[in-house]
This record gives C-alpha cells, structure tokens and sequence, in this order.
C-alpha cells in the first residue's frame, strides 16, 4: 500500500536506510521514479535507485542516518537529516542535508538529496 502521507514517506525512506532493507522504499517508488544525488546524472526507476543506494552502502558499511525535521504538505516532504558512519577503508564519515520527496499516484516520483559536505565526491 502506498502512503498518501509525505511524512510517511519519508519516515519510510529513512527506516529503509538505516535497515538496509530497501524493499520497504523500492515498493514506494513509481515506476518512473527520479533520484537526484549530488555528483550523479539523474537515476530513474526503481531497479536503478536500488542499484545505487546498494553501491552506496558497499562504500559506506556503517551509515546511520537521524531525522531532525520532517517539513510537508499535501504532496510533498522535506526530511532534514544528519548521518554519520565509516567508509569501507574505515574513514569516519558525517554530514548532513535534506532529503526532498514528491509523491504522484503511484507512489514516490522524485527524490532529490542536497548535502552541507560534498567536498567526499570530489575525491
């Protein structure tokens, strides 16, 4: 069952990162889904989105993700987030962002990430 509730949603999204079980999220997004990621061409669909985020987690085992705000409307949500934890060659790792979810009829149709820290994907 999708959420009509954006706060839901991303309340969803967060439980699926901090679990690694992305069935949970993939279930949510709509077939023509859109994450933007900073330093990446935009990944559409749900297989793709799964492809990267289980890249993400090989170079980041430990990843804790904490949820300071969750900002919504109707349609939409903005989830304002710390993380930290340790890169695969054990580099400690921290940053902070938000996190913008839009919802359509199917589900989950645009994900867009901004970070305070990207200088860790100009390496």
């Amino acid at each position: 069952m999708r959420p009509s509730d954006p706060r839901h949603a991303a309340q969803i999204l967060f439980e699926a990162m901090n679990s690694r079980e992305l069935d949970p999220l993939v279930e949510l997004l709509a077939p023509d889904a859109v994450f933007h990621f900073p330093g990446t061409k935009p990944i559409e669909g749900p297989d793709r989105i799964r492809r990267f985020i289980r890249i993400l987690f090989h170079r980041y085992p430990e990843l804790r993700f904490t949820v300071e705000r969750v900002i919504a409307d109707e349609s939409s949500a903005a989830a304002e987030w710390t993380n930290a934890g340790e890169s695969r060659k054990g580099e400690p790792y921290e940053n902070a962002g938000v996190t913008v979810l839009v919802l359509g009829e199917e589900g989950i149709v645009y994900l867009s990430d901004t970070f305070k820290d990207t200088a860790i994907f100009a390496r």
